[in-house]
């Protein structure tokens, strides 16, 4: 059990949200993935940031749609060079995900992350794969403090789980280790929905830990602990200093947020 110190396949979920994205259409784009952020698609940034990185072989994109690769002659000539595998996205990520797995079962360790990561970079990438494997684990989760986010990034709106100990944000980064962790993405299915809100998502672990976690006695340690109990099998956290990390394109705002960041980024150089 756990992550051994080999290339991991990095699969890349790419497809669409049912509904007009706010920020596809404030860029006028098919899909939001193919919005420019820094002079490039945001889904250039994460693919390179993967290509970049030590710890990275394989890399997989999980949509968008056929029909808009088509359209899209960066897409369509990186899919045709070899560089970059392309698989049908299904409907929401985590069933993309429990497809690709089924479909591919000799792929494992896999590392999941998402297209609107615009501001990945193999540094993020290869300190995640690096922390992950150093523990013995089914899943790895990516995290980062609220903390820091807070500090770097005020303006920025992002989700928090606040645990003891403090808040942590996701950051779209998971490595899926062994075959078991096809649970956890049965698991993910079921509660998709309620991504957005921690208190629902802290009920499925049952009502003990609900209690808990209302009274802020509930520690992540804890939280993981009662997944893994729940699942059979071990979860754990890689809590990431970058709080860049945190910050996907969910809105127009992020989207201003993270051209400012790269625009800062480039002043550095």
């Amino acid at each position: 059990m756990g992550l051994e110190r080999q290339a991991v396949t990095a699969l890349v979920l790419a497809g669409a949200r049912t509904g007009r994205d706010p920020v596809a259409r404030m860029a006028g784009v098919a899909n939001k993935v193919l919005a420019q952020v820094g002079g490039e698609p945001m889904i250039s940034r994460v693919l390179e940031a993967l290509a970049q990185s030590d710890g990275v072989g394989k890399r997989i994109l999980c949509g968008p749609s056929w029909e808009t690769v088509q359209d899209n002659s960066f897409l369509e000539k990186l899919i045709a060079s070899g560089a970059v595998q392309w698989v049908e996205p299904a409907q929401g990520p985590s069933l993309s995900v429990a497809r690709f797995l089924n479909e591919h079962p000799q792929e494992f360790p896999v590392l999941v992350t998402t297209a609107d990561h615009a501001l990945l970079t193999p540094e993020m990438v290869d300190y995640f794969l690096r922390e992950a494997q150093e523990k013995q684990m089914d899943v790895a989760v990516g995290l980062v403090p609220y903390s820091l986010v807070v500090a770097s990034y005020p303006q920025s709106k992002r989700t928090v789980t606040r645990l003891t100990g403090g808040g942590f944000c996701g950051c779209n980064l998971f490595v899926l280790c062994t075959p078991k962790a096809k649970r956890m993405v049965e698991f993910w299915s079921r509660i998709e929905r309620e991504r957005k809100h921690p208190l629902r998502l802290i009920r499925t672990l049952g009502g003990l830990a609900l209690v808990r976690y209302v009274l802020g006695w509930l520690s992540l340690a804890e939280a993981l602990r009662r997944l893994g109990q729940m699942l059979n099998l071990h979860v754990q956290e890689v809590l990431l200093p970058f709080p860049e990390a945190a910050i996907d394109v969910d809105t127009p705002e992020d989207l201003s947020l993270a051209e400012e960041i790269l625009a800062k980024r480039q002043e550095t150089l």
